[in-house]
């Protein structure tokens, strides 16, 4: 396959160079080729090696998976070609998503074939060895989730070694679980101690449950379900614990805090910024876009205080559709029926679009000028992969909606306009059913995890994209109509020049 092919002489971390793990240690490799045998020589070459990897980490950019989803509409980028259902070979997103994991491979491949020659113990070895083989298996997981039968690849390939035969999706789900479970033993040394930022086995293990619960509910596997239920509740004691403001969880003031199992480092750096603010905030801040924005399927997800859906409940209001919701509401979305004074910056209505407020920090003096970490994995999340495989195992039970609750008291937690707690009464387990608890629980990934680029996979594994992507979206006015196919779209096409370049491959049905 072409996109391997790479000579042996030549450094091929350039593009990810620049994302080291923490501020002090941003490093850069050389942009020129160098020998093999010159670079291989130090420790501190091996963790210049191994920070390049960190580059593909997942960044804000993954937001934009949001708007392949009901929740969210993108004005414009990649995600449009999929959206409005014009998924084709050669769409921006197909081709960015197949060579951006394969460059991953290729990367942590080169890695892990050059490491021994510098002659580390084998402690510290394994410990850079966890790091790259971490993102060698995601890769490939993106690229089964997405594409089905991909090809596994271990090795540098030479210009005559590029037709590889691609492997069974379950093929390349036994490997990336084989990797990971590797991965964790690597990583689980006492001294090893990383800084914030790093891959660590609690990182590792996240990954795996998520793959876990989302490998069950596709195959409707209960072991797969367990075992991510497991995983999770070992992550649930390993000293994490839920941030005490949702509002401040995806701001500068709440970076490193005790929630975050894995985040995109964005230092606060010349260069190291991104868009953020930018992309989300309303033209009022700081000339901003609303490039991403909610949509009214998510506004209507979130239940009223006492976590009633707004179908049934006596509070709600829809003339004053943010007052007595579930305060999550108001600390993701800006209520478009006013003019908000966020902490001295304005956010004014711009009468079509709904604008997110998670993310947005006001402190911002400049437009582009943003540099939240864009957090990987948090225990919120692992909170509900824990409450959605039991669930599906055993049915509901006091202890799974405790996490649920837990969840929802914190949302209140400083969330009232003068900063104090806003009391969320606990959702009851008195008449609940497996099926009943279960619509909680998706509910509660939506408005829980909104914004964080990673609801596509739910959506997706619910079966809901026929469902939900084929009404229209809609903000304060109607935005986009949408499209999709299925079940030809969930299973996306090889990139056409893929094709060409492997005949080995063969085109997805319906492409």
């Amino acid at each position: 396959m072409k996109n391997y092919i790479t000579p042996i002489y030549i450094l091929i971390f350039v593009f990810g160079i620049f994302q080291s793990c923490s501020e002090d240690e941003i490093t850069k490799l050389p942009v020129t080729a160098l020998s093999e045998d010159a670079f291989w020589t130090s420790e501190d070459e091996v963790k210049q090696a191994a920070n390049a990897l960190y580059g593909s980490l997942s960044n804000v950019g993954q937001i934009e998976w949001d708007a392949l989803t009901e929740i969210m509409f993108s004005q414009s980028g990649a995600s449009v070609e999929i959206s409005t259902g014009a998924i084709n070979p050669g769409a921006s997103l197909v081709n960015g998503l197949w060579t951006g994991q394969y460059g991953t491979i290729r990367d942590a491949n080169w890695f892990l074939n050059n490491v021994k020659k510098v002659g580390l113990p084998e402690a510290t070895l394994a410990q850079y060895k966890g790091q790259v083989r971490f993102f060698r298996a995601w890769a490939h997981y993106k690229l089964m989730y997405q594409f089905g039968n991909v090809p596994i690849v271990t090795k540098l390939l030479g210009v005559n070694e590029g037709q590889v035969e691609p492997s069974t999706r379950s093929e390349v789900l036994d490997f990336v679980l084989e990797e990971l479970d590797a991965t964790i033993l690597e990583l689980s040394s006492s001294n090893y101690t990383p800084e914030y930022g790093r891959v660590t086995k609690w990182a590792v293990m996240a990954l795996k449950s998520r793959i876990l619960l989302y490998e069950g509910t596709l195959s409707s596997d209960n072991t797969m379900l367990t075992e991510s239920a497991n995983i999770a509740s070992q992550i649930m004691l390993g000293g994490f614990s839920l941030y005490g403001n949702y509002t401040e969880l995806f701001r500068p003031e709440g970076e490193g805090n005790s929630e975050i199992i894995l985040a995109r480092v964005n230092a606060d750096l010349e260069g190291r910024y991104h868009s953020i603010g930018q992309w989300l905030g309303p033209i009022s801040f700081h000339a901003s876009w609303s490039t991403f924005s909610p949509t009214m399927a998510l506004v209507n997800r979130y239940p009223d205080i006492n976590g009633e859906d707004i179908s049934n409940s006596l509070l709600y209001d829809s003339n004053a559709p943010f007052e007595n919701r579930d305060p999550r509401l108001n600390q993701t979305i800006f209520d478009w029926n006013v003019d908000v004074d966020y902490e001295g910056s304005m956010f004014v209505n711009n009468g079509t679009w709904l604008n997110f407020r998670k993310w947005i920090n006001p402190a911002e003096t400049a437009t582009q000028r943003s540099h939240n970490d864009f957090i990987v994995f948090r225990l919120g999340e692992v909170y509900l992969n824990y409450v959605e495989a039991m669930n599906e195992v055993n049915g509901p039970s006091q202890n799974l909606l405790d996490l649920i609750n837990e969840l929802r008291t914190r949302g209140g937690q400083g969330a009232a306009t003068d900063g104090s707690n806003i009391v969320v009464p606990p959702i009851a387990l008195i008449g609940l059913t497996k099926d009943s608890f279960r619509d909680i629980i998706r509910r509660e990934r939506i408005i829980e995890l909104a914004g964080e680029g990673i609801l596509y996979y739910d959506y997706h594994r619910w079966k809901l994209l026929e469902t939900t992507m084929n009404q229209p979206a809609i903000g304060i006015v109607p935005l986009e109509n949408r499209l999709f196919t299925a079940p030809r779209d969930y299973v996306w096409p090889i990139p056409d020049f893929e094709l060409i370049n492997n005949p080995n491959l063969k085109q997805n049905t319906d492409y």
